[in-house]
């Protein structure tokens, strides 16, 4: 098992992504940045959390719109550097961390010890677990689902230079229907593993 590693873990909505990477951090004993992250980078540059979590993983709008939110026209790209930033800062002073999403895997590109990983799921298994977790009917859920996965693929698209669900992007692509997420986590596991081997022993009679 590597000594430093961050895993960036992108996610379609409803595939249990999210629970994924906390559980893999459980096991890494490391940190997972996903909700904090947010309020981590309005802390930290004195901005107000709910008008930039109006921006968190979601592509921009209007001027105006933002205007009317309290928002200034340029600050989700100045939320989307100082992401940037944040996330190099984690890859740079941690030896071991789970980022949720959010272009992680783009802001770490030239970090070797970095891997991305793409969480998805059958549709009807997203559908009731979106129907459980926020209460809803089978349509509102598939509607939260094209909704939500349309904002993430936008948001991605705005901010990185490649295409939110292709396969090249991604070191690891599971599918949690069947394995679920400890299925999911010991294959992530096992990746590592094989990516980063632990050092042979040195021959004593070399």
């Amino acid at each position: 098992m590597p000594q430093k590693v961050i895993v960036h873990v992108a996610r379609d909505h409803g595939s249990k992504g999210s629970v994924v990477a906390e559980k893999l951090a459980e096991v890494l004993n490391c940190k997972v940045y996903d909700d904090t992250i947010i309020d981590d980078i309005a802390k930290e540059h004195d901005l107000d959390p709910e008008v930039l979590k109006n921006y968190d993983e979601k592509p921009r709008r209007s001027i105006l719109y933002r205007l009317s939110q309290g928002g200034s026209s340029d600050l989700p790209e100045k939320m989307m550097q100082y992401m940037f930033e944040y996330f190099q800062r984690i890859a740079d002073t941690e030896d071991r961390a789970v980022i949720v999403g959010r272009c992680a895997g783009e802001a770490l590109e030239n970090v070797d010890y970095n891997v991305n990983v793409f969480i998805t799921a059958k549709t009807s298994f997203r559908i009731q677990n979106v129907m459980e977790a926020f209460d809803l009917s089978f349509d509102e859920a598939r509607l939260r689902i094209d909704e939500v996965d349309k904002a993430r693929q936008r948001f991605h698209e705005t901010y990185s230079r490649s295409r939110w669900q292709t396969f090249e992007n991604y070191d690891l692509i599971i599918n949690t229907t069947d394995i679920g997420i400890d299925g999911a986590v010991k294959m992530i596991l096992e990746y590592l593993e094989l990516r980063f081997p632990d050092d042979p022993l040195a021959d004593p009679y070399d």
